[in-house]
């Protein structure tokens, strides 16, 4: 798949203090590309020089196969960005504020655009309010309609649904979704089961360099420590010896209707199917047997941690 971003080690330098230390990532065409670090990590930095609001120290960072500057206006009016602070002029009505945006990037159409914005994030209303004086879910519903509203192919959303109430988070989700249709994204949370939910690539970046980088589903399976399967019985059945196929640790709980175990390989040889036959000639009534995944947030964790 094409690179639409490439961050060839890049660092970035404030007086005393190195934010960014040569760190280098991709990020596909299409894709939702999660991008996750703790307070302090060098994210929102790494984020502005992506947009060409702050430069480089070093390394070179390059969009739509162009160099990014932060005079390079052509290149980085294809960049939405929604920061975790959205820039809004408070003493503007929501409308006017859209508009203004719309009319600044050029945008040919400008009532039509900002019509569909309002329409496509429930803000209709709103519309004639004045920004200062809505709250902060819908401050950042207006935040997201003005990254959006010039068409930008590659969006860069700092902490999007930031504020919202639960069904409204739902609603974003969706949208980001359809978003991701006809854009590539760079999508930054600290709402990790929200990552899992939307990305299909991540970076972790922590003390300003990158940790880890790739396919979520390649970066679960590098991080999963053997064969970890969940497996249901019947209830009130017993987990038979299973140490034919290699040295494993288990743990049970009942629920419901199902009898769950939790089984853990040290190989991480997949035997489910010499598994499945084995339960069912003891007699067990298998219900289910699945790959258990490490949950993104322990890999976050580990990957943190061990590198305090």
């Amino acid at each position: 798949m094409d690179k639409i971003l490439v961050v060839d080690n890049v660092s970035r330098e404030y007086p005393g203090r190195l934010a960014v230390s040569s760190a280098s990532f991709h990020v596909v065409q299409g894709s939702i590309h999660g991008f996750l670090g703790p307070n302090g990590a060098g994210k929102s930095t790494t984020m502005r020089m992506i947009a060409g609001l702050l430069p480089v120290t070093q390394g070179e960072i390059t969009l739509f196969g162009e160099k990014m500057r932060p005079d390079h206006f052509a290149l980085k009016n294809k960049v939405g960005l929604l920061p975790e602070n959205p820039p809004l002029y408070l003493d503007m009505t929501v409308r006017d504020y859209l508009s203004y945006v719309a009319s600044i990037h050029k945008v040919e159409k400008v009532k039509e655009r900002t019509d569909f914005v309002i329409e496509q994030l429930s803000l209709k209303d709103v519309t004639h309010r004045l920004v200062g004086n809505l709250s902060k879910g819908f401050r950042q519903r207006v935040g997201l309609a003005q990254a959006i509203i010039y068409d930008a192919p590659f969006l860069i959303l700092d902490e999007p649904t930031n504020g919202l109430d639960p069904q409204s988070v739902v609603e974003l989700r969706e949208f980001i979704k359809k978003l991701s249709k006809e854009k590539t994204i760079l999508f930054s949370s600290h709402i990790l089961s929200e990552v899992e939910q939307l990305c299909d690539h991540i970076t972790i970046i922590h003390q300003g360099k990158i940790r880890a980088s790739g396919n979520l589903h390649e970066i679960h399976q590098k991080f999963r420590q053997g064969l970890v399967l969940k497996i249901g019985l019947s209830v009130g059945e017993q987990l038979p010896d299973l140490s034919k196929f290699g040295k494993y640790q288990s743990t049970h709980h009942s629920g419901g209707h199902e009898e769950h175990f939790h089984v853990v390989f040290e190989d991480d040889k997949d035997c489910r199917k010499d598994l499945s036959r084995f339960l069912v000639s003891e007699g067990k009534g298998l219900l289910t047997i699945q790959v258990e995944s490490p949950e993104l947030e322990d890999i976050f964790l580990r990957m943190t941690e061990k590198q305090s």
